[in-house]
């Protein structure tokens, strides 16, 4: 079959991220991610004997029209579109300007949004056929068959008597079988590393995460048992990039990249023993790190962490259901920096719960912190979470405009902090934490390149853009 994956346009102008609970737009890092599921799971098919064409329409510049031409010309029997809460009834649109004009072609959403909400979904437009709950790969291999939609674990879909939903797919087991992403589909230079500037992918290194923060809602894209790509498995890819795609700086793409302490180190070592002269980043939970093993990943070639801190104050950390301390994070940080690795810090503010005391306690909790960079995020009801139930139990959103449902903007209003003072606090912020003179010189000193200059520049134009 002919088969085409689609990362539809911007949606209202916002280039959007879309892999799996990575909702933000391109304004947050200055760049957009590589598509990576879409990218997976066309090496998946393409593996089966299928052929394939990937259309990433972001990096491509293509309108909605555009994108419905291609996909007319190309003519495929399947088309898998990627999709976020921010940009979902873009991503619908997307889907029903191809389906119709192909008619014939069996049309599937993938993403978060539409494995929580299926029958919202759907709702949005009649002209697409199918939804699968949850990571894409077998479930396309099963749509590119004859087998009808009825016989497909996994997937939601239309029928003349309404949405039918078929029982739960189980997670991928063993997922050293899926084959390295067919990154020769893509234009990989025009994914750009946030404070680097130079080209980069994503590198899968598990699925899943046991814990419980409230906010989160990967469990319903990877489910909650952890599962890990070998570490030689991790470094082969690698490689291949490397040799194939002249690739020298990655993201390593997990939850927490740290879940499994050995799993991690072994990862590191195995990079070391290969000399491989690249460059990763990577994210993990402030508990989950201790000084051998980021001096590890220093010497494997990691130059940025990224923590999840998400508030300074431990009262809003318990309500989140974070599990880590105050403690922790400033342990972390400090043997971060003696690895000689750069901190990026995430915080969020407008918790449910919190305080404005609580959010300035945030802010100037980040401050103190020493951080090389910071994000500040509103707190998203994303669907799929235990905080969008919570939101729609007791009340509390403000908005039905999926397209706020993102992190410049507050839609939760729980009686403590209005949404308006939540988004203004924001902007503070950014201006008391980089408009800092120690922090305005650590920040020239860590972007070494021209590339990283520039994306500095892109960055400061879009804070001033909605930070007045």
């Amino acid at each position: 079959m002919r088969a085409l994956l689609v990362n539809p346009p911007p949606y209202r102008g916002v280039a959007q991220v879309r892999e799996g609970r990575c909702m933000q737009r391109r304004g947050a890092w200055t760049s957009v991610w590589p598509p990576l599921s879409l990218a997976l799971t066309a090496a998946v098919l393409r593996r089966a004997g299928h052929q394939v064409r990937l259309i990433d329409a972001i990096t491509a510049n293509l309108s909605l029209e555009q994108l419905a031409a291609e996909a007319d010309g190309y003519g495929p029997g399947l088309c898998i579109v990627n999709t976020a809460t921010p940009s979902i009834d873009g991503d619908v649109a997307a889907a029903a300007a191809i389906k119709g004009r192909i008619p014939s072609c069996r049309t599937a959403l993938i993403g978060i949004h539409p494995a929580a909400l299926p029958d919202e979904t759907f709702a949005l437009s009649p002209l697409f056929d199918a939804i699968v709950r949850g990571e894409p790969e077998a479930a396309a291999l099963d749509l590119a068959s004859a087998q009808p939609l009825a016989s497909i674990p996994g997937i939601s879909f239309r029928t003349a008597r309404g949405i039918r939903h078929n029982p739960d797919r189980a997670p991928i087991a063993g997922l050293d079988r899926l084959p390295f992403p067919a990154w020769d589909l893509i234009d990989i230079g025009g994914h750009r590393m946030p404070l680097s500037g130079e080209p980069f992918l994503l590198v899968p290194t598990g699925r899943g995460c046991p814990r419980h923060c409230r906010f989160c809602a990967d469990h319903a894209y990877y489910g909650r048992r952890l599962r890990l790509f070998t570490p030689e498995r991790i470094v082969d890819e690698i490689e291949h990039d490397l040799t194939a795609h002249g690739v020298r700086q990655f993201l390593f793409w997990a939850e927490s990249f740290t879940l499994n302490r050995q799993h991690a180190l072994t990862t590191a070592e195995e990079l070391i023993r290969r000399r491989l002269s690249v460059g990763w980043v990577c994210n993990s939970r402030v508990d989950q790190v201790d000084p051998e093993l980021l001096a590890a990943f220093r010497r494997a070639g990691c130059w940025m962490i990224g923590y999840g801190f998400e508030s300074g104050s431990q009262r809003v950390l318990d309500l989140m259901g974070k599990g880590t301390t105050l403690a922790q994070a400033e342990l972390a940080v400090d043997w971060a920096h003696r690895a000689g690795l750069q901190v990026t810090g995430h915080l969020m503010l407008g918790y449910p719960g919190e305080t404005e005391q609580d959010i300035r306690q945030t802010i100037n909790f980040a401050k103190g912190l020493r951080l090389d960079f910071a994000q500040f995020y509103a707190a998203v009801p994303f669907p799929g979470s235990d905080l969008y139930r919570q939101a729609v139990t007791h009340g509390w959103l403000t908005c039905s405009d999926w397209s706020r449902f993102e992190q410049n903007y507050s839609v939760l209003n729980a009686g403590q902090v209005l949404p308006s003072a939540v988004e203004r606090l924001r902007r503070q912020a950014y201006r008391s934490f980089y408009l800092r003179p120690s922090q305005i010189i650590r920040t020239v000193r860590n972007l070494r390149t021209t590339g990283a200059r520039r994306q500095a520049l892109a960055a400061a134009l879009d804070f001033g853009s909605w930070a007045r």
